[in-house]
């Protein structure tokens, strides 16, 4: 069977045990923060970081949201990662309906339960950001994400209101900044994201995330960052960071889940292999989302289909996806 679709072994992984918790609370404690050194190891364990699934949104062949997929997909995933980011980048979500993100997010929650669930509820405009964050609260969500203003140009000023009115309509719930600066027009340097009162912390992507160690170093003590660059796990962990939102492990969560294991024991031999197979995805997939959904429509989840427009994927790249989803 698929690599992604291998039998989940308890033992090895409890996802539920490696959820961030929310502003002001304790963070679950790990199993795999505090045991003896594997063969290979070099140095402490390191704490153990937090895999977020990015998950795409899936839609039949007409483009209409596919829930039973959808529903079938986080059964199948839940097992296999710390929890799932959704309605981000990979899921589409400027081409989504509001009612659309709902559904979205309740179905996650119902899968992953709320403490493994990240509902994105940044859009363009404060004013829907605002109603998307009540949704996902009413929604029972605890934790959220919410990118920056986009399209029109944003000043400091407008990004730290926006975040502010975002923060105040969650009420309890934690909030992260979530900053792409190639995606929506928007940098954000790091004093001024640390300037943003009522977040939790940031999810880093793009050119920011090349700056992961700036930004965490600014951030204030107790605030959580993670990294949209899926194969730095180690380097960010290492940094300080709580883990990362990986696209690539929505459709072969295994490597990423390895990797955080095998930095956490501090066995060098199985970072190193773990390593090689996350890049491995990530050189096959090109971290795009037509090539995760190509992946996941070969494991068996959806049609592939996209609603916004995207490259072609060449046929000898769709030769090697083929390839990496049939292997045992």
């Amino acid at each position: 069977m698929p690599e992604s679709a291998a039998p989940h072994d308890p033992a090895r992984h409890n996802p539920a045990q490696h959820n961030a918790a929310p502003q002001g609370s304790a963070a679950p404690q790990s199993p795999h923060t505090s045991y003896d050194a594997a063969p290979g190891s070099a140095g402490p364990p390191a704490p153990r970081a937090e895999v977020l699934a990015a998950v795409p949104t899936f839609f039949d062949e007409a483009g209409e949201l596919d829930l039973a997929t959808t529903k079938a997909y986080f059964a199948d995933l839940a097992p296999r990662v710390d929890g799932v980011f959704v309605c981000g980048t990979t899921g589409e979500f400027p081409a989504l309906e509001r009612a659309e993100r709902r559904a979205v997010a309740e179905a996650a929650l119902a899968a992953f339960g709320p403490e493994r669930v990240v509902v994105h509820v940044g859009a363009a405009a404060t004013r829907e950001s605002v109603a998307l964050t009540r949704d996902a609260v009413a929604a029972g969500a605890r934790r959220l994400a919410a990118l920056t203003p986009y399209y029109l140009p944003a000043d400091t000023g407008a990004v730290l209101r926006h975040f502010d009115e975002v923060a105040r309509a969650a009420g309890p719930a934690a909030v992260y900044g979530y900053v792409f600066s190639e995606r929506t027009g928007v940098a954000v340097e790091p004093a001024a994201l640390a300037a943003a009162t009522g977040l939790a912390g940031a999810k880093l992507s793009g050119r920011a995330a090349d700056r992961f160690a700036e930004y965490a170093a600014a951030l204030p003590p107790g605030q959580r960052l993670w990294s949209g660059s899926d194969t730095r796990l180690a380097e960010v962990v290492r940094g300080g960071g709580a883990g990362v939102v990986s696209g690539l492990s929505a459709a072969f969560p295994e490597p990423f889940t390895r990797l955080a294991d095998a930095v956490a024991s501090g066995d060098t031999r199985a970072e190193r292999d773990a390593q090689a197979r996350a890049d491995e995805v990530l050189d096959t997939l090109a971290g795009t989302v037509e090539g995760i959904k190509l992946a996941l429509h070969h494991l068996g989840h959806g049609t592939g289909t996209l609603r916004m427009p995207a490259p072609e994927i060449t046929p000898e790249r769709r030769r090697r996806i083929a390839r990496l989803a049939a292997r045992p």
